[in-house]
């Protein structure tokens, strides 16, 4: 029976050989040609090569320089990262935008690029409290004649600055860099440290929202996409202290979304230098769209990312429990919310004076303040970033070449907030820190561009009114 099989089984291989030799010419190309193309939808869907693509203004904005006038576009074409074509080797084994979105909130990066922060807690007009987190030596941290006694529990690598500390750290001639942490995040965020790590010549700093990082909430309040108060207030602080220091500000996800509502709704005097806007969800609408449409992110990613948001208002029930409107909305449906969208329609809206999810979303989302912007922007996403979305309807592609204040630069890996190299290092850490670098340097003068080639500006309405 066995020995049947293999003559058989020599037969049909001898007549595969047959068939194969006799095969013409043109059977051989287009054998081939199809296992190339194959080959190249692999890559494309599943490849460890990540490939950028640069959207630059059609009239970019001009600096003056010692050397002559530069645009803002030639300024990030500097950096060869950021070139169109460049390319880079990413972990091989998180090929795809869900890996490496995986990747970065499983692990959680605490021996790498540690820095330690001293803390100011920041009081607004309203009565708001937020905390201010900014760099310090380890030497510093640990110096026990320097530490003032903690009135509240404080992440491990984060103490409370003395006065002697602030006053000093205010006279300080460093230019300041400023970021804006995701969706209940705080400064110890591995995606902020790999930044502030190559950046000992900036004074470093990071604005935890209210409740964030274990911070104390003092008011009914907590915070939005659309929500730019905190960060107004604190830029209007650390100018009127430094007036003659360049402030730079980077944000990061929800953070992006919040800077870039910010400078849309500020234009002209939102008080920056530059901004820096790292996977932005442009569009909130299409983003829960696209989250909503994928099995992953509908049952990995959203229930994950809601359970902070629903441990934070328990956190903080007995303040946000003056709010008559959340004593009933807690009562009523906090039992019920399990994705994220239900959050938003049952809190995140209410809360502030939106019907539901949806309204909130179009009112929030900070593509339709692109052409208010007025400040140097460089916008960096990932085409594959499964929370986000990569494609024309979620990313500001057109509005790019039209807005000479914002350079986009997409990359074809990196999921949501990793671009995880082959090393395990984020990709953007060294190109963006010495871009940042290459901007202070020069000393530029002024932005200036051609009237005639100023997008339209809209009226916005000031977040401040709708809460």
């Amino acid at each position: 029976m066995l020995e049947q099989l293999i003559d058989t089984l020599k037969y049909h291989h001898r007549q595969a050989l047959i068939c194969i030799v006799t095969l013409p010419g043109w059977a051989y190309i287009a054998f081939y040609a199809g296992l190339v193309v194959l080959a190249a939808r692999f890559l494309s869907k599943f490849s460890f090569v990540n490939v950028v693509k640069t959207i630059e203004p059609i009239n970019s904005i001009q600096f003056s320089t010692d050397e002559g006038p530069i645009s803002f576009s030639e300024l990030v074409k500097q950096i060869p990262e950021f070139r169109t074509g460049a390319w880079s080797l990413m972990n091989p084994f998180l090929f795809h935008g869900h890996l490496q979105t995986m990747y970065a909130g499983i692990r959680r990066f605490r021996f790498v690029d540690r820095i330690y922060f001293g803390r100011e807690i920041l009081t607004f007009d309203d009565g708001a409290q937020v905390s201010l987190d900014r760099m310090i030596s380890k030497d510093k941290f640990l110096d026990g004649s320097l530490k003032e006694p903690q009135t509240s529990v404080l992440p491990k690598s984060t103490r409370l600055l003395t006065t002697a500390e602030r006053k000093e750290l205010d006279e300080s001639s460093k230019p300041i860099l400023l970021g804006l942490h995701g969706l209940s995040g705080s400064s110890a965020e591995s995606y902020i440290r790999c930044i502030f790590s190559r950046m000992p010549e900036f004074e470093c700093m990071v604005l935890n929202s209210r409740g964030c990082g274990k911070t104390v909430l003092s008011t009914p309040t907590l915070f939005n996409g659309f929500w730019t108060y905190d960060v107004r207030e604190t830029i209007k602080i650390l100018r009127a202290r430094s007036p003659n220091r360049k402030i730079y500000a980077m944000g990061f996800s929800l953070g992006a979304s919040i800077l870039a509502n910010y400078i849309g709704q500020s234009g002209e005097n939102s008080g920056l230098d530059l901004a820096i806007l790292l996977a932005n969800p442009w569009d909130l609408s299409q983003s829960s769209y696209t989250m909503d449409s994928d099995f992953i992110c509908t049952n990995v990613y959203s229930p994950i990312m809601t359970v902070p948001l629903k441990q934070l208002l328990l956190t903080n029930y007995d303040k946000l429990k003056e709010d008559p409107n959340f004593r009933k909305l807690f009562a009523e449906q906090f039992k019920d919310v399990y994705y994220l969208v239900d959050f938003d329609n049952a809190f995140t809206s209410r809360l502030f004076g939106f019907n539901c999810a949806s309204e909130y979303y179009r009112s929030g989302s900070s593509i339709t303040k692109v052409f208010n912007i007025r400040t140097p922007t460089l916008a960096i996403n990932s085409m594959d970033d499964p929370i986000v979305g990569g494609c024309r309807q979620t990313l500001p592609i057109r509005e790019t070449l039209l807005q000479p204040y914002l350079v986009s630069v997409c990359t074809s890996l990196g999921g949501h907030l990793g671009w995880f190299k082959w090393n395990n290092e984020r990709w953007y850490a060294a190109p963006l820190s010495r871009f940042i670098s290459d901007f202070h340097r020069r000393s530029l003068g002024a932005a200036t561009v051609d009237p005639a080639a100023l997008p339209w500006k809209r009226k916005v309405v000031d977040d401040t009114l709708v809460h």
